[in-house]
């Protein structure tokens, strides 16, 4: 989906997973016309919005929950407690004893979730029959979930073992991690979704307690539905089921504190077990929806987007310094960071890599891309948009990335347009803003030839 690139799809491909983009021909750009779409709001007197778009075809609904709350929310020493209750609230209810998914399977539908720095996302889709049933069992998980210390000392396992499989365990699992304590020294965004192992492990019943009546309420919530149903009879259901939930009693605008400007490049060294050297250069970057954004997420698709994007020409095809190199811009609520990374070839350093890297980018400070480069990140783009138009599922995403984190579901109309207006001049003043040394923070990592692990920094935040 466009505009939510993940950190974790980032360091996978550092991992030397390679992803194949399409892309729309050139001559298509101007041909191209997404569809404009009826968004339909709701608002309840306890403070839950609903979003809706009816897609008249297949008879089949998304649902999603967005619950305003991910790892920016969390407190020190209380890290990882909205990704695991990505986990718990598949748990049994004090109304329904089974595992939520459960129901779901039996109404003919699939259900998942995913945690991110911003918010937590539930979502199903089924059979368009089925919507009431669907948002029954929401309303309530929402606030019935039975928080048992067997529940908690059970999810708190299987957290434990997901960070074991996906940081702990590979090779550069925990480099993101790593580089993200440095990049960032006030904001929360210094930790990841997947929080800390400690944390998790001394969380006690009533700590968990207290994050699910402070967040999961219905003022902190907004319903997406997406697909084919009835309009007015969507909007009673809603207000049937959720109605009845009382206002949270607890703020849920914590203040987020602000992350200082960056005044200093700085630079970690890691030794690691892995069989090659490689880098992460992270450079600072606005909240997604800000203007500067929109060039920032073309000059992601010019660097990175296929196997002729210029950091994957460069680096591996051309030159052969690196076996994979990519970049990722991670867009979120409040400013995060956009990535430069490689994993070097046998017999090339880091530092080849990073003066590679380099020359790109002043080339694209020094005279703006070419037209027919920005006119492929531009298609890169629409077809992404395109492409989340064809489902349900995908639309409901975006509309409900842009109504939370965007605050403003409309955009789902308007973002294309956005991208479109980015001219050339454009991208060379972002590469000139943000590209600069003072701003970014460097993580080279080695192979650890004593096994010991070491870590060592200058110019950064521990």
């Amino acid at each position: 989906m466009i505009r939510r690139s993940s950190i974790l799809w980032a360091w996978r491909a550092l991992g030397a997973i390679t992803f194949l983009f399409l892309f729309v021909s050139g001559s298509a750009l101007g041909a191209v016309r997404l569809p404009t779409f009826n968004i339909h709001t709701l608002e309840l007197p306890n403070g839950l919005h609903a979003v809706m778009l009816v897609r008249r075809g297949a008879p089949v609904v998304t649902v999603e929950v967005w619950y305003h709350v991910g790892a920016k929310d969390e407190q020190p020493g209380k890290t990882g407690f909205a990704h695991l209750f990505e986990h718990l609230m598949f748990d049994g209810t004090k109304t329904l004893g089974e595992h939520f998914s459960d129901y779901i399977v039996r109404a003919g539908g699939i259900d998942n979730a995913y945690t991110t720095d911003d918010a937590t996302v539930f979502w199903e889709t089924m059979p368009s029959s089925n919507l009431p049933v669907a948002l029954w069992l929401e309303a309530d998980r929402m606030r019935n979930l039975d928080i048992t210390q067997a529940t908690l000392d059970n999810e708190r396992e299987v957290v434990n073992e997901e960070r074991r499989q996906r940081f702990e365990n590979p090779p550069y699992g925990t480099v993101i991690e790593k580089l993200y304590q440095h990049a960032f020294t006030v904001s929360p965004y210094r930790h990841l979704p997947i929080g800390s192992a400690k944390d998790l492990n001394s969380a006690t019943l009533q700590d968990v307690k207290e994050f699910y009546d402070t967040y999961y309420v219905p003022n902190n919530a907004t319903v997406v539905i997406v697909g084919d149903f009835s309009l007015d009879k969507a909007k009673a259901w809603v207000k049937k089921y959720f109605s009845p939930i009382p206002h949270g009693t607890h703020s849920v605008s914590p203040d987020i504190p602000v992350e200082p400007p960056q005044t200093a490049e700085r630079v970690v060294k890691l030794d690691q077990d892995v069989a090659l050297p490689a880098f992460v250069e992270a450079y600072h970057i606005p909240a997604d929806g800000t203007p500067d954004s929109y060039p920032l997420e073309l000059v992601s698709k010019i660097l990175s987007a296929g196997d002729s994007a210029l950091i994957y020409r460069k680096l591996v095809y051309e030159r052969q310094l690196a076996l994979q190199a990519d970049s990722s811009a991670n867009f979120s609520e409040d400013p995060n960071l956009f990535f430069v990374f490689a994993v070097m070839n046998t017999g090339h350093s880091p530092a080849e890599g990073e003066a590679a890297v380099t020359s790109i980018l002043d080339r694209l400070k020094d005279r703006p891309p070419s037209e027919q480069e920005l006119q492929r990140a531009k298609n890169q783009v629409l077809f992404e948009l395109a492409q989340d138009e064809e489902s349900s599922k995908n639309l409901a995403e975006q509309l409900g990335y842009d109504a939370v984190i965007l605050k403003n579901p409309e955009l789902i109309n308007t973002e294309a347009s956005k991208f479109l207006a980015v001219t050339p001049q454009n991208i060379q003043a972002v590469m000139k803003k943000y590209f600069v040394n003072h701003n970014m923070t460097l993580l080279e990592v080695y192979p650890d030839q004593k096994g010991q692990g070491t870590l060592n920094s200058r110019g950064g935040a521990h």
